[in-house]
């Protein structure tokens, strides 16, 4: 299978790609990636390969600060916020329709991904949203210790100018101005951007929670998609040996087959038809 690589400039002077699998029909969805903090798009191409050995369109956008060449690592001197990631993932999907201007637009948020992708879907129309292993950090679905760290992980970013991620065993060098947003996401259950538009939302909703996912555990993953009353919400909980927060995106086996089926559920796709 040939993947194909988008480039894309940002007015700030860096570049960022989208890698896009294509299905056989044009017309049969499209599933666009958006990372979990910290995570090169790299990570996710055996996924979005298998979308598309399923009949699905897959593809994933480089998240910024993590992009395997043309942008710049976090810092003192360069700085951005969720808005910043918004406008990417903005970017993204606007390439893939023009790549793909027949086929239905679904996003997928893995963690971090999830809220990016959740604040676009309640800015513009999509044809459906996807959540794997995604939640926010807000406190009261988590306990004491994300409030605590709702604060100190700012403080942090802001002391060294950058979030060392590695070093704490959460996410990796991260910009301090996204840990601001998170450390407000952690505290109040706001997002930066669209706060008050999320509860209008009234997509088909796929929610997947992973067993023993401490990055992710059900009643965060939950208390997101509560977020969301008037979607249309199937839920779906994997529980693999080998399949954690991270590996699942790894063993697309895991999860490729429930997106299919949610997507059929909504209409014919080459997958269901073949």
């Amino acid at each position: 299978m040939t993947l194909e690589e988008i480039v894309l400039d940002r007015a700030e002077g860096t570049r960022y790609r989208v890698t896009l699998a294509r299905a056989a029909d044009p017309a049969a969805p499209v599933v666009i990636v958006a990372p979990a903090m910290g995570m090169g798009a790299r990570y996710y191409l055996p996924l979005v390969e298998a979308l598309a050995a399923a009949g699905v369109h897959g593809a994933v956008a480089e998240q910024r600060g993590h992009e395997a060449e043309g942008g710049r690592i976090p810092g003192r001197g360069y700085d951005f916020r969720y808005a910043d990631l918004l406008e990417d993932l903005t970017g993204a999907v606007a390439a893939v329709r023009t790549e793909l201007p027949e086929a239905p637009v679904h996003l997928l948020g893995h963690s971090l991904g999830g809220q990016i992708a959740t604040m676009y879907a309640a800015l513009h129309p999509i044809d459906g949203l996807i959540l794997v292993a995604s939640s926010t950090p807000y406190w009261r679905h988590w306990g004491w210790r994300l409030h605590a760290a709702g604060h100190g992980f700012p403080l942090a970013a802001r002391l060294l100018g950058h979030f060392p991620g590695a070093r704490v065993g959460f996410a990796g060098r991260e910009a301090r101005g996204v840990m601001r947003d998170w450390g407000v996401l952690a505290r109040t259950d706001r997002f930066p951007v669209a706060d008050d538009r999320i509860a209008d939302i009234e997509l088909p909703l796929l929610v997947v929670s992973i067993e023993g996912d401490a990055l992710g555990p059900t009643p965060a993953v939950e208390g997101f998609a509560a977020r969301m009353p008037r979607a249309t919400v199937t839920r779906a909980h994997l529980d693999e040996d080998g399949v954690d927060h991270m590996r699942w995106a790894r063993r697309p086996e895991s999860v490729v087959p429930l997106i299919a089926k949610w997507l059929g559920s909504q209409g014919p796709t080459p997958a269901a038809t073949s």
